[in-house]
C-alpha cells in the first residue's frame, strides 16, 4: 500500500474532478508485477494501468489499490469489470469511495464475483490523500486550505507592509509544492495591489494542468496591468470574483482572457460562503494565500478545512500585520484549535499543518 500511495500522490493537482489513485499488483510469490496511477481525468484509471503494466496476471495475484475501484461507466469503463476479467483473486483497498456513484458498489461487485476484498488498509493516509475529493463529491464545495507565513510573534508582515522573505527558500519550495497540488490559489485584491504577485509555480516542477488564480475583488479594483491579468496562458488562468456590474471594466478584463464571476455581498465585501458555492462548480481544492482580510473572512465564516502555517524564527514586531483580520474570539475557550496536527522542522523553521475544529 505504501507504494500505491506514493504512486497516487505523483498526480497531485492533475486529476480533477477525479480522485488520486495508485495501484500495485503482486503475484502469489509476493513479487510486484504491475504498477499504475491515474494521471488525469479521461485517462485510464490506476487499476487498468497496473493491469497493463503487469501484462498477463498469474493465478493467485493480488491487487492493492488506494481507493475503492469504480463500478460505473464514465469516461472509462468500470475498473471492477477489468479486475474481474483479469483473474485477480484478492483486492486490498485503502479507503472506500464516498462518491454517491461508487460508495460501496465497487467492493460489493467484486465480492459477488468471488473476489476476496480487504478494506481499510492504511485508511487514514488513503483518506487524507483524497480529502479534497471526498469533501467535493459529498458537499459540492471545495476543500479550502489557508497558507500563512509568520514570525514567532504571529505577524505576517512588518509595519510598512514588507514581508519578503519571512521564510527560507526551502520552506518556499514546500509552499510552491502546496500551490502545485491544488486546483486554484486565491488572494484578495489588496494583495494584488500591494505585492503584484504572479501566483505561479516555481521551485518545483509544474504539473501538466492549468493552475487557476482567483482574486476576490468586490469592486473590480484589480489593475489591468497586474501580473495575474497579463500572463494568461495554457498554464495559468485568472478568475475575478466580484460584486461589481461595471460593464466596461468587466469587458476589459474579459478581453484579456480573464473570467469574471459575480457573487453576493456581505458586510460590504464579497460573501465568501456564496463565492465558495460558485467555485465548487469548478474546483475541488482552493489554497488561500492572503491577505489578512480574506483569511479573516474565511475563518469568520468557518470555511477553512486545513491550515498550513509556516513559522520563521523571527520577531516582526508589535506594528506588524496580524493574519486573521476581524477574527474576534473574546475568550480562550473560543480558540480555534487544530486536530491531527503535523509539524515539520528545517533549520530552525517549522511548518504546522492541521484541521480546524469548528464547534
Amino acid at each position: 500500500m505504501e507504494i500505491a500511495l506514493r504512486l497516487a500522490g505523483k498526480a497531485a493537482g492533475m486529476t480533477y474532478p477525479n480522485p488520486l489513485v495508485g495501484a500495485v499488483i503482486i503475484d502469489a510469490k509476493g513479487n510486484i508485477i504491475g504498477r499504475g496511477l491515474h494521471k488525469r481525468a479521461g485517462s485510464p484509471h490506476a487499476e487498468v494501468m497496473a493491469l497493463r503494466d503487469a501484462g498477463s496476471v498469474p493465478k493467485g495475484s493480488t491487487m492493492v489499490v488506494t481507493l475503492e475501484p469504480c463500478n460505473h461507466y464514465g469516461r472509462t469503463p468500470p475498473c471492477t469489470l477489468a479486475i474481474r476479467q483479469s483473474g485477480i483473486k484478492r483486492v486490498v483497498v485503502g479507503a472506500r469511495d464516498t462518491n454517491p456513484g461508487v460508495r460501496g458498489g465497487g467492493i460489493g461487485y467484486l465480492r459477488r464475483a468471488g473476489i476476496e476484498v480487504v478494506s481499510g488498509v492504511c485508511e487514514d493516509r488513503a483518506k487524507r490523500l483524497n480529502e479534497a475529493y471526498f469533501k467535493h463529491v459529498t458537499t459540492g464545495l471545495p476543500f479550502v486550505s489557508v497558507k500563512v507565513a509568520l514570525g514567532i510573534d504571529g505577524k505576517m508582515a512588518a509595519g510598512d507592509g514588507s514581508s519578503r522573505w519571512i521564510t527560507s527558500e526551502y520552506m518556499r519550495k514546500v509552499a510552491h509544492g502546496l500551490r502545485n497540488g491544488v486546483d486554484a490559489v486565491a488572494v484578495g485584491v489588496g494583495t494584488i495591489i500591494k505585492d503584484d504577485p504572479e501566483l505561479t509555480v516555481r521551485l518545483v516542477k509544474m504539473r501538466q494542468r492549468p493552475l487557476h488564480r482567483i482574486v476576490f475583488d468586490t469592486h473590480l479594483m484589480t489593475p489591468l496591468n497586474a501580473r495575474v491579468i497579463r500572463n494568461q496562458s495554457d498554464a495559468y488562468r485568472t478568475i475575478l470574483v466580484t460584486f461589481s456590474r461595471d460593464a466596461a471594466r468587466i469587458g476589459a478584463f474579459e478581453g484579456k482572457g480573464v473570467r469574471v464571476m459575480h457573487a453576493r455581498i456581505k458586510d460590504g465585501h464579497v460573501s465568501m460562503r456564496y463565492a465558495m458555492g460558485l467555485l465548487g462548480r469548478y474546483f475541488a481544492s482552493i489554497l488561500i494565500e492572503g491577505g489578512a482580510a480574506i483569511i479573516g473572512a474565511v475563518f469568520r465564516e468557518r470555511l477553512v478545512d486545513k491550515v498550513h502555517a509556516f513559522m520563521a524564527p523571527a520577531i516582526i514586531g508589535e506594528d506588524g500585520l496580524y493574519p486573521f483580520k476581524g477574527v474576534l474570539l473574546r475568550n480562550i475557550k473560543n480558540a480555534v484549535r487544530l486536530r491531527n496536527v503535523d509539524v515539520q522542522t528545517h533549520s530552525g523553521e517549522c511548518l504546522v499543518q492541521g484541521y480546524p475544529e469548528w464547534r
